[in-house]
């Protein structure tokens, strides 16, 4: 997904790192409106999948990109999408799908943000949970149109969206839109109602047997820009197991696990973390269970409504949120750039999953540390089939868990707002280093906010000194 804003001196593994030296967008020859507006995002230096994918996405051939979470590919087709584009044309000419309503906001987020030098570009995203009449108001003059498959497909069996002068089709995450028995049968359904003369963009972190499989009814001759494939896991991640004893009654082994995740969270310091949970019901309990043993945390899952999902996200991504707790929902493509602490209360049922979820850590080159909570037997053997599958090197968690373990992982000028603590004070803003966060954020003062450290029963508090918004770097 979308590069995360950093200080240009700060350190980055070489996942993001172009060899030879730097390169800046300038040489990729992108149209100067498209130039302008990466450069007031902040974006400097494009990575290594943008350096190689946009080139050839502007020259109109079908691509499937694969490359680590974390690594730009949201700023490729972003790219590649603006620069294609006729603005006196106000018919819809790309159509971006994502598997989830929370990545198809995200990529709003940041086509609008890299957009925004575009005079009159109408880019607008479509999910369910939200007001059809809208849907069409907005489809009347609409370039980009970026949504879910069930509301997009909705969309044109209604004929609110005309597909006519689509130009540009691309799959975020397409290993899952082209999952069999996902979204797969919509998705056909789409592509089926597109003209044939096209372009088509497929992006993934993963590449599993069956994406190949399902692109081949796509794509005619694709070009293939794949960084690492037999490499899927980030340098800056470190990842650990902790094998806990097997219960007959789940809710045994939920409490064994959930009281071993805050001997974690009270001992090892951390900026923002994303607790998985292969359940539902699952995460919220434990969201009250964390809650009420005194360390604050949200929950988000596809049970809730789209209000509620979407606040959850929006409190993660400004900050104001540490610990969330999620199904596998959030476990693609979400950018949140200060999570550098990924929990697995359960192993996930296969590896791309697995590596989906760590990979909300460790992005664009930053370090982070996963755990994987597994029971002794099924789970255990599972997760050494993942480890074996990806080439992991995973690490039994030390007992006892020693207070420095993330001390070489982190960064230790981060600081989280802590919200429930705020509420009678004025509205403020934290220092942003994301474009598409500033905007969401209060527009003045500064709230009190945490200090990166281990979970406590009450957050640390301190005022911190008005001042003016960091310059954005981006890479």
């Amino acid at each position: 997904m979308a590069a995360p804003a950093v200080a240009v001196s700060r350190f980055r593994t070489r996942d993001v790192l172009v060899p030879g030296g730097p390169a800046d967008f300038g040489s990729l020859l992108l149209s100067a409106p498209v130039l302008a507006g990466l450069e007031a995002a902040g974006f400097r230096r494009p990575s290594p999948v943008q350096l190689k994918a946009i080139p050839l996405g502007r020259c109109g051939l079908d691509l499937i990109v694969q490359a680590k979470s974390g690594t730009g590919k949201t700023c490729v087709f972003s790219t590649v999408a603006l620069d294609s584009l006729v603005l006196e044309n106000p018919a819809t000419q790309i159509l971006i799908l994502a598997p989830t309503r929370e990545i198809a906001v995200q990529i709003h987020a940041v086509i609008s943000t890299i957009g925004i030098k575009m005079e009159g570009l109408e880019c607008h995203v479509f999910i369910g949970g939200t007001p059809l009449n809208q849907d069409k108001i907005r489809l009347k003059k609409c370039h980009i149109a970026v949504g879910s498959p069930g509301r997009i497909k909705q969309l044109i069996e209604l004929d609110y969206l005309n597909t006519a002068s689509i130009r540009l089709f691309i799959l975020d995450e397409a290993d899952k839109l082209l999952e069999e028995g996902s979204f797969q049968e919509q998705v056909n359904w789409i592509y089926s109602s597109l003209p044939a003369n096209k372009q088509m963009l497929a992006v993934s972190a993963t590449y599993p047997d069956s994406l190949a499989n399902a692109l081949t009814r796509y794509m005619r001759e694709p070009t293939f820009v794949r960084l690492n494939p037999t490499d899927p896991s980030l340098i800056g991640l470190k990842q650990y197991y902790k094998v806990v004893n097997f219960h007959s009654l789940p809710h045994k082994t939920f409490e064994e696990k959930a009281q071993h995740l805050q001997e974690l969270f009270s001992k090892v310091p951390f900026n923002q973390a994303l607790v998985f949970s292969n359940l539902h019901s699952r995460a919220q309990h434990l969201a009250e269970v964390l809650t009420s043993k005194g360390f604050p945390a949200e929950c988000i899952s596809g049970s809730m409504n789209q209000n509620q999902r979407l606040d959850a996200m929006a409190k993660l991504k400004q900050f104001h949120c540490r610990v969330l707790i999620s199904t596998d929902l959030t476990s693609r493509g979400i950018d949140a750039e200060k999570v550098n602490l990924v929990i697995n209360l359960d192993v996930p049922l296969d590896w791309e999953t697995y590596m989906h979820r760590i990979g909300r850590a460790g992005r664009f080159g930053t370090l982070g540390l996963s755990v994987t909570y597994c029971c002794r037997g099924e789970e255990e053997n599972l997760m050494m089939k993942i480890a074996q599958k990806c080439n992991l090197q995973l690490h039994p968690l030390p007992e006892p868990i020693p207070p420095g373990l993330m001390d070489q992982f982190a960064d230790w000028d981060v600081e989280v707002t802590a919200v429930a603590h705020i509420e009678a004070l004025n509205a403020g803003t934290l220092p942003c280093e994301r474009p598409e966060e500033a905007m969401q954020l209060p527009p003045t003062g500064l709230p009190p906010v945490w200090k990166t450290s281990p979970v406590s029963k009450l957050p640390q508090m301190r005022r911190r000194k008005k001042t003016s918004l960091p310059v954005t770097r981006f890479f």
